[in-house]
């Protein structure tokens, strides 16, 4: 059914706080009283070209025609953004990696988005088009402090006003006319709710500027990590991003059952395990089998980790060859992991026992969550293997009868026998 009250309503209750948080922080109070850094202003126009260039990829990819619909022209933000950052040419401005890190891990959430749930989308462009907040007046504070000839050096922030006043009521019919069932409206919701946190944590970084490098800053990843040590390097973080990417399509289970929290906490792990990959191939198993056993327990079967940490070595490799030879203790716990489950599952009865759970619930659900027949036949291996409720730690959620229908809940019984009776 849809929503009776219209969507840009609901969106403007939903972030209200937010906008108020983001109003009030650090940045804009240095603003007022002039005291804002270039380095500061110059790492936001760049941060923020990083999410605006990522949103700009997807709605070219889209084939979503709600969102190329409300997407116009005249959001497009891109030149705004770099001939304000133009200006500063001839300063020195040296890199900020916590912000360059907050407005990659936004810009991978919104590439998530597009792959798992496109019309979400919605929000994420309602944030984008209507997040910035202090008029004229903010305007022509940045030109008193950072010393402008004109107001050529904030053209990104001075076309919101002009925005609003000649496009916002077109952009909100277009947007309120868009009929959604009630969990993708709420979807949509979190999506400009989840922009508007990776704006409001750019800027908050930048008052005062955080300065610490890449490999203390775990909580951009992960807020809820602690502060552990993850890899320095950006380009590795960024293919760790892309190999969440793919094994997010070869698994959607994850996404499904454990959202984003599970998405945040698997880019953690991996960016502590990046940070480990130059010890021993027996330090690097050691502590991947004791993340990936515990995972398991928590409903992650170790197949899962092994196809990731290929994934990951794929993707490392491909950015940054000259680190081959470090990145092969990836491989080398691939292998571990591997011939762990070919003692009880081998990789013909993995795929075998797959396609005999599709044959029970149809092509539909292997469309929307392929990979789940291997996934418990793996965890039957890990349970074998000595890891104790492994194969709880899925069987559960995947049985539930207010989830999933009769015959999937069947299909779920019979590859669990199955896996059992096939052990080799």
């Amino acid at each position: 059914m849809p929503q009776i009250t219209p969507m840009t309503e609901m969106l403007q209750a939903a972030t209200y706080d937010q906008n108020v948080r983001i109003g009030g922080l650090p940045f804009f109070e240095a603003v007022a009283a002039h005291q804002l850094s270039t380095v500061s202003y110059v790492t936001l126009l760049r941060s923020l070209a990083t999410v605006y260039d990522t949103f700009e990829q997807v709605m070219v990819q889209t084939s979503d025609y709600a969102l190329r619909t409300i997407w116009g022209r005249d959001l497009h933000k891109q030149l705004l953004l770099q001939q304000d950052s133009a200006v500063f040419a001839g300063t020195q401005i040296h890199d900020v990696p916590a912000a360059k890190l907050g407005a990659e891990v936004l810009a991978e959430h919104i590439r998530l988005r597009a792959i798992l749930d496109p019309r979400s989308l919605l929000g994420s462009a309602y944030a984008l088009a209507t997040w910035y907040m202090g008029g004229s007046a903010i305007c022509e504070q940045l030109v008193h402090t950072l010393r402008l000839s004109s107001a050529s050096g904030v053209s990104y922030l001075a076309s919101f006003d002009s925005w609003g006043q000649a496009h916002w009521p077109q952009f909100a019919e277009s947007l309120n006319v868009i009929p959604l069932e009630p969990e993708a409206y709420q979807q949509v919701i979190l999506a400009a709710r989840e922009t508007l946190d990776g704006i409001e944590q750019v800027i908050y970084l930048l008052h005062p500027l955080n300065e610490n490098p890449t490999s203390e800053l775990a909580t951009l990843l992960n807020p809820l990590a602690g502060n552990h040590p993850i890899t320095g390097d950006l380009d590795e973080i960024k293919a760790m991003m892309r190999a969440y990417e793919r094994i997010s399509r070869l698994f959607p289970y994850i996404d499904q059952r454990y959202g984003t929290r599970g998405r945040k906490f698997c880019w953690s792990d991996a960016g502590w395990l990046l940070s480990l990959t130059s010890e021993s191939q027996d330090s690097v198993n050691h502590q991947i089998q004791w993340l990936t056993r515990l995972l398991s327990m928590r409903g992650m079967p170790q197949w899962h980790m092994e196809c990731y940490l290929q994934m990951l070595y794929e993707e490392l490799v491909h950015v940054l060859p000259a680190n081959r030879d470090r990145y092969a203790t990836l491989t080398g716990a691939v292998q571990m992991l591997a011939h762990e489950r070919r003692a009880s599952i081998s990789d013909a009865a993995l795929v075998s026992l797959d396609n005999a759970f599709y044959e029970h619930v149809g092509p539909e659900w292997r469309a929307w969550m392929p990979n789940c027949g291997g996934l418990l036949a793996s965890a039957v291996a890990d349970e074998h293997a000595g890891i104790t409720h492994a194969l709880a730690g899925i069987e559960k959620w995947m049985s539930d009868p207010a989830r999933f229908p009769e015959g999937w809940l069947t299909a779920v019984r019979d590859v669990i026998s199955r896996a059992r009776a096939s052990r080799t």
